[in-house]
């Protein structure tokens, strides 16, 4: 039986399209086969996401400042409990807590998306959804092993920046491989014409720490490590200091 996630009511109507998560790949089909902690998080794509597009609708027509998550599976929760408990989720509480007053959070992100999903699917419903006080964008990831050409990985990242006003938050693309890092190195820069913030939020820490933060699958955070998280994106947003060694 496919479990039941509560969606939080704002009394809005459906005015954004349903979100469709990425065909899952052979590859990932064949990862699960290995491991059993990837068919577990791979099960989580249509039901998270499923809640997010019912979310979505409650929130689009709803009173409050407006925070609006763009990418892939790190903002839609894999790995969670629950996919209020997704990164973007924490961000919004973390929001409300802040400022004492309820921040609504719409979600276009969706599992396996890519910078092309970003800029092809994602960003066009934005104007859907009225004026926004807050972006955060966390995409790329999929593109250091889907992607062959790094060029147009790096020139997708601008342009996705470009697409997104200052004040923007983004999440590194995740990986220490030299393609992870010249692909964060183009965001940064663009960030920073663009006067946008890039948050650490995969922090280089001892593996005993971070294996008490990633789930089943041995990549997607689980509850803390969203939390942990969280955390970084807050202080970014602060202007507290954060550790950027490996990203």
């Amino acid at each position: 039986m496919e479990r039941e996630y509560p969606v939080d009511s704002f009394g809005g109507v459906d005015e954004l399209p349903h979100l469709v998560p990425r065909k899952i790949s052979l590859g990932l089909k064949a990862i699960g086969v290995v491991f059993p902690g990837a068919r577990r998080t791979t099960a989580q794509i249509h039901p998270y996401t499923e809640w997010w597009s019912v979310q979505n609708q409650a929130a689009v027509r709803g009173d409050g400042p407006l925070l609006v998550g763009i990418g892939d599976s790190i903002l839609v929760g894999i790995g969670a409990s629950h996919p209020s408990i997704s990164l973007l989720g924490l961000v919004g509480e973390a929001l409300s807590q802040r400022d004492g007053r309820r921040w609504r959070v719409i979600n276009l992100a969706i599992p396996g998306a890519r910078v092309d999903d970003a800029l092809e699917r994602q960003l066009p419903l934005v104007e859907q959804v009225g004026t926004v006080d807050q972006f955060f964008c966390c995409i790329g990831t999929n593109d250091i092993v889907w992607t062959p050409a790094l060029q147009s990985l790096r020139a997708g990242l601008r342009s996705v920046s470009d697409a997104l006003p200052p004040g923007t938050v983004f999440g590194p693309v995740a990986g220490a491989s030299q393609r992870a890092r010249l692909a964060n190195r183009a965001l940064r820069e663009q960030a920073r014409i663009n006067g946008q913030l890039v948050a650490p939020i995969w922090n280089s820490e001892h593996p005993s720490k971070l294996r008490d933060r990633i789930a089943s699958d041995r990549f997607h955070p689980n509850d803390l490590g969203y939390s942990v998280m969280a955390d970084v994106v807050m202080n970014t947003l602060s202007g507290a200091p954060t550790d950027r060694e490996s990203q």
